[in-house]
């Protein structure tokens, strides 16, 4: 029942991410239990140093009870370190005692950094696998979780779990063979004492269990602070400008500092926890003690044992007591992993992005049309469906525009494309082959991508254009640079293509960040384009280059545009009205203006002082 309470279901599930480096862990092991036999001997040596060592008589008597430890009784240890005659009792101790020593420590050094990285590898598989669960997580998922309590499930959570199971594996092994070389060492000087003492272990383990589900509770709260800091910094230096723009950093650092103070408190509630094991273990321990020292009094005036027998028994008791305490700090540093892996096994527990449908097959290369069929979605947790029966088609190499007012539901309409979410109802279907029957990497493969929010990454201008496509040729990275406007910018940067752009690509400007974005998606080179908002956020000037290098980009290609400025709408072949979920308006620009509806009601509010449209409009309401 110990031992399964001790080893429950997320410490065997955290261990299991050992296994794959058992053969490295068991010659760890071999060496921890050297160290535990080491200490066992070390034990047994105190019964001769006061029975010989420490007793003048005996000074320079040959070797007595010293003989009766193996490893010292042998003839070429005496005969190696000691001429022949010379065995006084006091050197070959005090040698056995060095070379015991040196072997105990050289095997404590490869057993721990051996057990060690066998538990930093097992956190490192557990954060690779953890990563990579979030990674392949639908797109509804980064909706529904901050970023920054997923940033402290990565980081955070998984650095407390590292830092426990690192020492914990190499603590718990070097303390159970400890414990069993030492009780046995007990046994052999004293069965009946040895009894006696350990009738009193579950008394003196007793606060272990007592305030292991405390600590174990309160390092889960702990980590849900730190995610709440987290997400607090990563929306203040993402948003830095705002909060600049408001005169709102003493708010912000108000809130921050009331994070770090609850942080505090339950910090503190964790010390506190931890800290009362250790002292009520001591004084339990303290009873045990004076019991067995008073029961050995009695067994010393009877003659059952003898006084150098008797330190050597207490020796080894107090020694067995470490051993008993670095199991209790092993079982509450688990306590303290399972508070910071409840969250982790919950992410890793998560159903990853719906899997290709049994016998999915390949989307062939895209050549006559789009359809929505009677299409409705709604989220997970919604009443109201954010698509009603869409009904709508898109012929190979059209311009589709998609209009409407905020939650009109353009993006979820696109975002069904690429099988971000799935319909609830309907169907959708690319060349009469609906959208679920496909592989994900087939269907993908034919779509690329520009968005409002441009995302670029930490890397060089070279990675961010060929993101997800390595060893390009240079002319084709050249090439998608150019028709996007992209090459002479590029160039003129302090190391060219292959110049850092910093995190989000923030040392370039909006304009030629969305170039680089275009770039990526010409090299693509995919039949379906999807824009969403692409232009909104730009300037007049940045807004003219991205438009004609969105121009560039849409040749060829069936395109799906959500509220595109003018220039992009105007010369769409179809335009399509979304409100509250349900197509209104269907036709093209001039129909639509002819027909009076919301289109033209729309245009009128965007453009009511330039009918010719001959100015830098304005984005359509999103």
């Amino acid at each position: 029942m110990a031992l399964k309470r001790f080893f429950d279901g997320e410490s065997r599930r955290l261990l299991r991410y050992v296994w794959p480096y058992r053969f490295r862990l068991l010659a760890g092991i071999a060496a921890l239990a050297f160290v535990g036999l080491g200490e066992g001997l070390i034990a047994l040596m105190f019964q001769p140093l006061v029975g010989n060592v420490l007793t003048p008589s005996n000074a320079d008597t040959k070797l007595t009870l010293l003989q009766k430890v193996p490893i010292i009784n042998r003839p070429f240890l005496l005969n190696s370190f000691f001429p022949k005659g010379s065995h006084h009792v006091w050197a070959m101790f005090a040698i056995s005692l060095i070379v015991l020593f040196f072997g105990k420590s050289l095997a404590q050094y490869f057993g721990n950094i051996t057990v060690g990285y066998v538990g930093l590898a097992g956190v490192t598989d557990l954060r690779n696998d953890i990563y990579a669960k979030l990674i392949r997580q639908p797109v509804g998922f980064f909706q529904e979780h901050t970023v920054g309590r997923l940033l402290s499930a990565i980081i955070n959570d998984i650095e407390r779990v590292r830092t426990t199971l690192s020492d914990s594996i190499a603590g718990f092994f070097q303390y159970l063979f400890t414990l069993f070389f030492l009780v046995a060492v007990l046994l052999l000087l004293s069965w009946k004492m040895t009894i006696g003492v350990m009738i009193f272990v579950p008394l003196v383990v007793w606060p272990v269990t007592a305030f292991g589900r405390r600590i174990r509770r309160a390092v889960a709260r702990v980590q849900g602070g730190f995610g709440e800091l987290t997400q607090i910094v990563q929306e203040t230096v993402a948003g830095n400008r705002v909060v600049k723009a408001f005169g709102m950093e003493g708010f912000e650092v108000a809130k921050f500092r009331d994070a770090a103070r609850r942080l505090l408190r339950e910090n503190m509630d964790w010390i506190r926890n931890t800290s009362r094991t250790s002292p009520a273990m001591d004084v339990l321990a303290a009873f045990a003690v004076s019991l067995a020292v008073a029961f050995a009094r009695t067994q010393i005036k009877a003659g059952a044992l003898t006084t150098p027998a008797f330190f050597a028994f207490a020796y080894a008791m107090f020694r067995a007591y470490e051993p008993v305490k670095g199991l209790g700090s092993v079982y509450q540093h688990l306590q303290e992993a399972h508070g910071a892996t409840g969250q982790v096994f919950a992410f890793l527990d998560l159903q990853e992005e719906l899997p290709d449908q049994p016998g999915a097959k390949v989307l062939p290369p895209f050549s006559n049309e789009v359809e929505f069929d009677s299409v409705s979605f709604t989220y997970d947790g919604n009443r109201s469906a954010v698509l009603c029966g869409i009904n709508l088609k898109a012929q190979c190499g059209e311009v589709l525009a998609i209009v409407g007012s905020s939650g009109a539901g353009k993006t979820t309409l696109v975002n069904l494309l690429p099988r971000f979410y799935t319909p609830t109802s309907g169907s959708l279907r690319i060349d009469g082959v609906d959208v679920r029957d496909v592989t994900l990497r087939s269907l993908r493969d034919q779509m690329a991508i520009v968005t409002q929010e441009t995302i670029l990454f930490n890397d060089t201008v070279w990675n961010n254009i060929c993101y997800g496509q390595p060893g390009l040729p240079e002319e084709r990275v050249f090439d998608a640079a150019k028709a996007a406007l992209a090459h002479e910018f590029i160039l003129a940067l302090p190391k060219g293509y292959q110049t850092v752009i910093g995190d989000l690509g923030r040392s370039l400007s909006g304009g030629q960040r969305q170039r680089l974005a275009i770039a990526r998606a010409v090299l693509k080179n995919c039949p379906i384009l999807i824009l969403d908002e692409a232009t909104s956020e730009l300037d007049t000037e940045s807004e003219q280059l991205v438009q004609r290098a969105l121009a560039n980009l849409m040749i060829g290609r069936t395109s799906f545009v959500i509220a595109h400025r003018l220039s992009t709408i105007r010369r769409a072949d179809k335009i399509v009205v979304l409100e509250d979920g349900v197509i209104s308006e269907t036709g093209t620009h001039q129909q639509l203006l002819t027909a009076g509806g919301t289109y033209a009601r729309l245009y009128e509010l965007q453009f009511a002082d330039d009918d010719d449209a001959t100015a830098p409009p304005s984005p359509l309401p999103s």
